[in-house]
């Protein structure tokens, strides 16, 4: 059941208000609760805790003891009670009791200062996971759906890959066995993203803050992003390979293009698929044409009744992004707007083909400034092309647009079908894209017919880019597997970019390379992490706190001679021109950050008083794992290194960045030996990173580090990041491995190439703007990765793009 247009479902909420989960039994409340307590840092309260709490019974207890009438009316009373006194800060999980109408009226009350999600799961799912007879899912699903009509927000909790045929304690926690699995890590990964999004927990809190960074910068604010376009009817007949999606647009546009009763559930296990899948933002479209919602035999009111209906439901979703047409009833497009949420709306206006309407009327003009005017974050306007010359016409709109005095929102225009497309390379903003994973069984006339990387080379094609030339430097790159990642990637984006090693690496070569006015940036690994930071021009926040850099990237020059500033820098990516000075970056800090998230189990859910972190070594990669650690939370960090004197260093220079950023005076400290016992009164380390370099340099030994093993007594084990990946199997893992199967603790072990392909992935994406291709990089650094056994077989290899992807 949805809600009836009009009905209030505000979603712009206090941050800090406290957060309900609905739903029944077995969709997840208590582990996706856990989940957004510790994503949101804030306490979790369960109904079946509280209620012994307040009653001194458990809920069974107090069953047996007084009787199914008294149970169910003290129930209530124990839930709404919970719920008024943990208005803010909290994450609350709302048991049977919200199955109950004076529970559910209270929901609908609270829903209005307050997130109330509810949760939905495969019911087949469910039953498997309870045991339940047919009878009791029959009752089950009769209930279900009254959380919808008491929750503001809805999430589609969909399974992990790995635990639909396997069981935590079943597995090994390797990551390099096929067997590998890690309950809840996608869901977990899921869910995080979707809380942080509707309490607005990122906004203004960002991890990044660059203009270089994808992350940082919404696809509106870049240069010729893409949005790929997919059909609710092709997600439900099967035609589209959900994994190929994760590459080849920054946004993917879900179009419900028919509903019927069961099309709620169905939409919002959609959008849980596409987000896990691409990993990008989802615009929530509707296809209200004939050929799509529009077919039925329905009257303009009740027409009127289900598009909102469906909006209302794309709001529920929190998608990224929902596109309105502009022509729907406008008191009810004041009243979605206003309650949008996080959402960002784009207001929508297609001329047919049979519209007189061409792109230098007025009328199109005064739509735009319409659309502004009710309150949208973007304006899309398309026309079905009828002639060649419509491409002309709509670049001297958006031209007209550019030229409005002060700000507007971003504008999308650009003509469809078969003689639209060039004008659909040109424009700058999500331009809707094909993608081979999908298959097209017809054709409309306005689905578009091009690819993001059809669109690119047609832009390098035009010369609007130019080809740059890439490089690694560094003195021991010769078996780096950057090339084959980044050329690969430069391929699969349609770009003509190269990526290589110079013949004579060295400063002077930098020097020279890097005033070429083709080139792109460069990749900086050591001994020269230091010495090319005091080169830079300028640098991120993270560069700078860290010390070291693995990334620079070219500032280029006006035709005067003026460096553009840094956002317009970022906008000129793919663009040749005079190298002014150059940038830095350090993206090591991000691969070792993802590798940490990705593998902490939920026991060892990072928190500033208990987490501790041990970092060996104090190289660049020390540095950045200090900071990574820093950056995830944990405020007690020890690092050891063979040579004192620059552990106490590094120690001294996070301490001091601390003092001014995290309020505390001392978060690292220094173990001077292997002999030492672990300092008492100190948590045992959970997070341990390995940061001796397989090469020795200066006076680093080589990766030949074991670790003393008082210092691993962590009673719920943890991660052990080792960096070093030549030779693949280090001491410290082999030791790591023996240790474990020994003291039975869940170290989850972590090798050196998980976090070359990371970095890599982040760095791409900072170099090109584009989003990088995850898995075609991964599978492309494994199969030309050679170690100590030879190279990887195809079964090793998708064991491991499994257990990453």
């Amino acid at each position: 059941m949805s809600q009836s247009p009009g009905q209030e479902r505000r979603r712009k909420l206090n941050p800090d208000a406290s957060l309900v989960l609905v739903g029944i039994r077995g969709c997840g409340k208590r582990s996706m609760g856990f989940v957004a307590a510790t994503a949101l840092k804030r306490r979790f309260i369960t109904e079946d805790h509280y209620f012994k709490q307040i009653t001194g019974l458990t809920r069974h207890e107090y069953l047996k003891r007084f009787g199914s009438q008294e149970f169910q009316q003290r129930d209530i009373e124990v839930l709404k009670a919970m719920l008024d006194e943990h208005r803010s800060r909290c994450v609350i999980e709302c048991g049977l009791g919200s199955l109950t109408r004076p529970v559910q009226e209270h929901l609908r009350l609270y829903s209005v200062t307050n997130p109330v999600v509810y949760l939905v799961r495969d019911m087949d799912r469910i039953q498997s996971l309870l045991g339940l007879e047919d009878q009791a899912v029959k009752l089950l699903c009769e209930g279900d759906p009254l959380h919808r009509t008491c929750s503001n927000f809805e999430f589609y909790n969909i399974e992990d890959r790995s635990s639909m045929s396997a069981q935590l304690d079943d597995v090994t926690p390797d990551r390099r066995s096929v067997g590998y699995s890690f309950k809840l890590k996608e869901a977990k990964e899921d869910f995080t993203r979707f809380v942080r999004f509707i309490t607005g927990a990122n906004v203004d809190h960002s991890s990044y803050d660059s203009p270089f960074v994808l992350l940082e910068t919404p696809p509106e604010n870049r240069s010729f992003t893409h949005a790929i376009f997919v059909r609710s009817s092709e997600m439900t007949a099967g035609n589209v390979d959900l994994c190929e999606l994760e590459s080849g647009g920054d946004a993917i546009e879900l179009c419900v293009d028919r509903w019927d009763a069961e099309m709620p559930k169905t939409v919002s296990k959609q959008v849980s698929l596409l987000r896990r899948s691409a990993r990008a933002p989802i615009i929530f479209s509707i296809d209200a044409s004939s050929s799509g919602i529009g077919s039925g035999a329905l009257s303009p009111a009740q027409m009127r009744n289900l598009y909102f209906r469906i909006v209302e439901h794309g709001l529920r979703l929190a998608v990224e992004y929902l596109a309105m047409d502009l022509d729907q009833d406008k008191p009810l497009l004041i009243e979605a707007i206003r309650n949008r949420g996080m959402t960002k709306i784009i207001g929508q206006n297609i001329y047919e083909s049979s519209s007189r309407v061409t792109w230098d009327d007025e009328s199109v003009l005064s739509r735009y400034l319409e659309a502004e005017k009710l309150g949208c974050q973007l304006v899309r306007i398309l026309r079905v092309a009828t002639e060649r010359e419509d491409n002309a016409a709509v670049a001297k709109f958006t031209n007209k647009i550019h030229s409005l005095p002060g700000e507007h929102p971003p504008a999308i225009a650009y003509n469809v079908g078969n003689l639209g497309r060039t004008s659909q390379v040109f424009n700058s903003t999500l331009t809707a894209v094909t993608h081979p994973a999908i298959k097209h069984p017809t054709d409309d006339g306005k689905d578009p017919l091009i690819t993001s990387q059809d669109a690119v080379q047609a832009l390098f094609q035009c010369y609007v880019l130019d080809p740059l030339q890439f490089y690694i430097l560094g003195a021991s790159v010769a078996y780096s597997l950057s090339p084959a990642m980044h050329n690969a990637a430069f391929r699969h984006c349609g770009m003509s970019h190269t990526y290589s090693i110079p013949e004579s690496p060295s400063l002077t070569a930098l020097d020279q390379l890097g005033r070429d006015p083709h080139f792109g940036g460069a990749s900086v690994v050591q001994p020269w992490r230091v010495q090319v930071f005091q080169k830079l021009a300028s640098k991120s926040r993270h560069a700078e706190a860290i010390g070291a850099i693995n990334t620079i990237m070219p500032l280029r020059a006006r035709a005067d001679g003026t460096m553009f500033p840094l956002q317009e820098q970022a906008s000129r990516r793919n663009q040749a021109g005079p190298v002014l000075g150059w940038y830095g970056e350090n993206t090591d800090w991000v691969g070792i950050m993802t590798c940490m998230n990705r593998n902490l189990s939920p026991r060892n859910a990072i928190s500033p008083l208990k987490t501790t972190g041990l970092v060996i070594g104090a190289g660049g990669m020390g540095r950045a794992a200090i900071y990574a650690m820093l950056r995830l939370g944990c405020r007690k960090i020890f690092i050891y290194n063979r040579t004192l004197s620059r552990a106490e260093d590094v120690a001294r220079h996070f301490n001091s960045w601390a003092a001014s950023q995290v309020g505390s005076t001392e978060v690292v400290h220094v173990l001077k030996s292997l002999h030492d016992e672990w300092p008492s009164g100190t948590c045992h380390p959970c997070l341990i990173a390995s940061c001796v370099p397989a090469d020795p340099d200066q006076d680093e030994p080589p990766a030949n580090f074991e670790m003393p093993i008082q210092w691993l007594e962590s009673p719920t084990g943890g991660v052990v990041l080792e960096f070093a990946y030549k030779p693949l199997e280090t001491p410290l893992l082999r030791q790591m491995r023996r240790f474990r199967s020994e003291i039975g603790r869940p170290w989850v072990l972590v090798d050196g190439l998980d976090n070359v392909i990371e970095q890599a992935i982040a760095q791409f994406e900072l170099l090109t703007g584009r989003k990088a291709p995850r898995r075609l990089m991964t599978q492309e650094a494994l199969r030309n990765y050679s170690g100590e056994n030879g190279q990887f077989d195809e079964e090793t290899i998708q064991a491991r793009l499994d257990g990453v992807l």
